[in-house]
């Protein structure tokens, strides 16, 4: 294995000095500022326990602290747990989990959280999204119980004396728990600074939950500190980069516990005595991942079955080696996949600000891989130099760019993260060549490169020059000189801009051809233009005036309204024409200025946004197609009042079945109506718009006195009239109270019949209730037969007009008519015998049953036995010897009954007829 790690080395060594490029090996040392927290620094406090509190609350550290970071200020939750109501007591219901009660006080739906509930409440939520054991979870604790539970389950906590001393040991971290001791009350909390000097804490106290600066409540007597992460070990792990070419997986890196031995193990790779000194092994898996283990790496027949990686060799298995975090480890590579570059730099691992699951901080770096060759995919002449673009190589962490000298040697220009550059080191007519090679975070080439490279001529066109500026009717023209386009044989390309006061210039078209006009401006303004050449990927490929041309825009003459003239629907407004302008916009003068009305581009308009009786003052105002103003306009305006048409009279106003109807004189020259209505102290509602001279308003209310006006208006909605301020008053009266002509009790029910009232639509029939009348029936007949009541039922009834649109068109009986509803009269019982097959019963028909229902007493009260047509019916359920007593009832079409029943009932003792036999007569 040493031998062929060597002569791939020395491959890779030979390759390396063909391609020329005298770039050195840098070696990689990821600095990152050590853990203050690192199990031998307390900060001054007195450190006990085991395990920490994710450890012994069954809870995974990514999902505690994924969990507050999705509920915190800065999450898409953030009134989760923040601005929930404080409250005294065991309560656990944040704003945003209130629908249950989990704690003793708490009541479904009301949220409030103290405390120790809100900590507990984060804990919880982590321990289930981590799966954590129900035992577990069953070990979080509330109110005084917290310090003891950390103490009962041994977890890793720091005593500090004060506030002041925990903040000055710089040892916290954000996820610890806090139990603070105070002259006022004990407090709970989570630390939640970004670093131990960020001094803040997520609580609930006062009077929500919130964050706030650390402190006790009243003066600090101490406090515990619980902390989120192991103390004093570390794994060690190595990474790769996503993406790459080839595999990853069984490559192998040797741990050294000194840089001196790394070294003496880099210079002699077929020493075994060298390499023996190891601590232990790294080999990557199949996502090239890996992490430090005690026992020997796997050899090569191990780890593969052909070209078939075993990925589930015992190797992956295993657990990882912790080991402490006060030593520094170095790694050197063994042997690599064809995904991994040859890495003969000495790696130092360090602090990557990741924990795992329960907690332990993890130290890594990460193994250059080997990644496609990047290629460049075009070059391009611009104003600035030579463009290059190239492919984005994946697993790439930046691309060093270069170019060949005179010397026909790689010459580098630059390292970006960027998938182009620009060599402005460049003269016009003058040939390069370029490659580009991919390295990794620590400057190892992890790619191969173009040796011969991508050459390009570099070409830049003439300035273009604006020959004139000129003011016209739509805006600034400008015109330049046509450019040759040296490069390509396309046609050129220029790029007009504007210089702005705040953002310099400012880019307004691209175009081929050679004049412009610059719309978007105003009049008497003065504005500084430049232009420049482009190619068809816009890229710059020419110079241009820095210092611009400037021009005054001058625009067009302002327009004068020749004829103001009042016509019955409104006022029509003409002016003289502007050569060549767009379009005019008109205003009229309200108490807030100039508002616009119009934009036409005739040279007249109709204004019907009007109001008889008012005075209105005009303007106008020429624009351009971009809807900028081309000329100034006259501030006062013209003046012009507006008389209209004669303001319309009610001539009729009356009520009838479905409400007031309204007549009135047509108007001249007017050819729609508004009709307006009111009450007594209210203001004006509209209710229609027409074009009769009549109008029947149905939505009265009846014995309601109403006031209606009528005004004209255009099909625009404006007043061409005035209107009478009194108006004409009318009173909904209805019809007469409709009465019952017959309150009838009939066999099966009670029937209703009353006088028809002429333009009533319908009639609404009411009963008495407990809480009032209570609506039965809505008929258009004259009667109503009322079958849902008991014999004996005593019920009051009244009825009232309905109009067309369902309301009230009358008034009602108040007392009503009463009637007591009596059925038919109740079967008598005139037999009852024992036959051979039951209890024979027998009675006299009832006028007006449709059919009987015969019943049987038992101790508790009735039995329904049958129902028959006849007057008759045998109980054959009846057993010899016994006493029963039977009673009858009628009933009407509907199954209903319809009579009272003998509730003593007829008694009977059921003996069998004796059946004689015929004897034989002696001899």
């Amino acid at each position: 294995m040493k031998v062929w790690k060597k002569s791939v080395s020395l491959l890779l060594a030979v390759l390396t000095v063909l391609t020329v490029m005298t770039v050195g090996v840098v070696p990689v040392t990821l600095k990152a500022e050590a853990a203050s927290w690192n199990g031998y620094n307390y900060g001054g406090g007195t450190l006990y326990g085991s395990q920490s509190f994710l450890e012994a609350f069954g809870i995974d550290y990514d999902e505690y602290m994924h969990w507050m970071d999705t509920h915190d200020k800065d999450s898409a939750n953030p009134n989760y747990y923040l601005g929930t109501p404080y409250a005294h007591n065991d309560h656990r219901n944040p704003r945003g989990d209130c629908a249950g009660a989990r704690g003793a006080y708490d009541t479904p739906g009301v949220a409030a959280m103290n405390c120790t509930g809100f900590v507990w409440h984060v804990l919880y939520k982590s321990a289930v999204a981590s799966g954590a054991p129900s035992y577990k979870i069953n070990r979080l604790s509330v109110m005084g119980g917290v310090p003891a539970s950390w103490n009962y389950y041994d977890v890793y906590r720091i005593w500090f004396d004060s506030v002041d001393d925990a903040y000055a040991s710089g040892v916290l971290e954000k996820g610890d728990l806090m139990w603070l001791y105070g002259t006022g009350d004990n407090h709970n909390a989570i630390f939640y600074g970004d670093s131990p000097k960020d001094w803040i804490y997520w609580d609930s106290a006062g009077e929500r939950n919130r964050y706030c600066e650390v402190h006790a409540i009243g003066e600090s007597r101490g406090l515990w500190v619980a902390k989120v992460a192991k103390p004093n070990k570390i794994e060690l792990h190595i990474d790769t980069a996503s993406g790459g070419s080839g595999t990853k997986f069984g490559t192998k890196y040797m741990v050294f516990n000194s840089k001196a031995k790394a070294q003496a193990a880099l210079d002699h790779p077929n020493d075994d005595k060298y390499w023996d000194q190891r601590e232990g092994t790294i080999v990557l898996d199949s996502k090239g991942h890996g992490c430090f283990r005690k026992q020997s790496a796997p050899s090569a027949s191990e780890l593969w079955s052909g070209d078939k990686p075993r990925t589930d060799h015992s190797y992956f298995k295993s657990d990882a080696k912790r080991v402490d975090s006060s030593d520094t480890y170095y790694a050197v590579q063994w042997s690599h996949g064809s995904g991994i570059s040859e890495d003969n730099t000495i790696h130092t691992f360090t602090d990557s600000g990741n924990r795992t699951g329960s907690g332990y901080r993890i130290y890594r770096f990460f193994a250059p891989i080997r990644v496609d060759t990047p290629k460049l995919s075009s070059t391009a002449s611009t104003s600035d130099g030579v463009q290059l673009k190239w492919n984005a190589v994946k697993g790439a962490y930046k691309y060093r760019v270069y170019y060949k000298n005179k010397n026909n040697n790689w010459v580098r220009m630059t390292e970006t993260a960027s998938t182009s550059y620009i060599d402005e080191d460049v003269r016009d007519g003058g040939t390069y060549t370029y490659t580009i090679r991919c390295v990794d975070q620590g400057g190892n080439f992890i790619s191969e490169y173009d040796k011969t490279g991508w050459k390009h001529t570099y070409h830049i066109l003439d300035t273009p020059v604006f020959t004139s500026l000129e003011s016209t009717a739509e805006g600034v023209k400008l015109s330049w000189n046509a450019v040759k386009n040296t490069i390509d044989d396309a046609a050129t390309r220029y790029r007009v801009y504007y210089k702005s006061k705040k953002y310099g210039w400012k880019m307004m078209t691209e175009t081929t051809d050679t004049t412009y006009t610059d719309a978007d401006v105003a009049k008497n303004t003065a504005y500084t233009y430049t232009i420049r050449c482009v190619d068809a990927k816009g890229n710059f490929v020419s110079k241009y005036n820095t210092t611009g041309w400037n021009h005054t825009y001058q625009g067009v003459n302002t327009p004068q309204l020749t004829e103001m003239t009042d016509e019955a629907e409104g006022i029509r407004l003409k002016w003289n024409a502007i050569d060549n302008v767009y379009a005019y916009r008109i205003y009229h003068k309200t108490s807030d200025g100039w508002q616009r009305i119009a934009q036409v581009k005739d040279t007249e308009y109709f204004d019907k946004d009007i109001e008889a009786g008012e005075t209105y003052t005009y303007t106008i105002r020429c624009v351009n197609s971009a809807d900028k103003f081309v000329s100034d306009f006259n501030a006062d305006g013209w003046k012009v009042k507006y008389t209209g048409v004669e303001t319309p009279q009610i001539t009729e106003i009356g009520s009838d079945a479905n409400g007031v109807n309204l007549t009135w004189d047509a108007v001249e020259n007017a050819t729609i109506y508004r009709v307006y209505r009111k009450t007594a102290g209210k203001g004006w509602t509209r209710l229609a718009e027409l074009t009769d001279t009549a109008y029947a308003d149905k939505s009265c209310k009846l014995g309601t006195e109403y006031i209606y006006t009528i005004r004209c208006v255009n099909d625009k909605g404006g007043f061409m009239s005035g209107y009478d301020k009194n108006g004409w008053k009318a009173t909904y009266s209805g019809v007469e109270t409709p009465a019952f002509t017959e309150v009838n009790s009939e066999p099966e029910g009670v029937r209703l019949k009353w006088n028809a009232i002429d333009g009533v639509t319908a009639y609404r029939v009411y009963a008495r209730g407990s809480n009032g009348w209570d609506r039965l029936i809505e008929t258009k007949d004259t009667e109503f037969f009322d079958d849902k009541l008991s014999v004996g039922t005593t019920r009051r009834y009244t009825i009232r007009a309905i109009n067309d649109h369902s309301d009230f068109a009358s008034g009602y009986n108040e007392k009503g008519w009463t009637i007591t509803y009596s059925g038919v009269a109740m079967p008598q019982i005139t037999a009852l015998e024992s036959a051979e097959n039951g209890v024979s019963i027998g009675w006299d028909a009832v006028e007006g049953a449709v059919q009987y229902r015969v019943f049987r007493k038992n101790k508790n009260g009735w039995d329904r036995l049958g129902v028959t047509e006849g007057t008759a019916f045998v109980d054959t359920t009846a057993e010899a010897g016994k006493t029963y007593i039977y009673t009858v009832r009628c009933l009407g079409c509907k199954d209903n009954y319809i009579s009272d029943y003998d509730h003593t009932g007829g008694k009977i003792t059921y003996q069998p007829p004796v059946k004689l036999e015929p004897t034989e007569l002696p001899e």
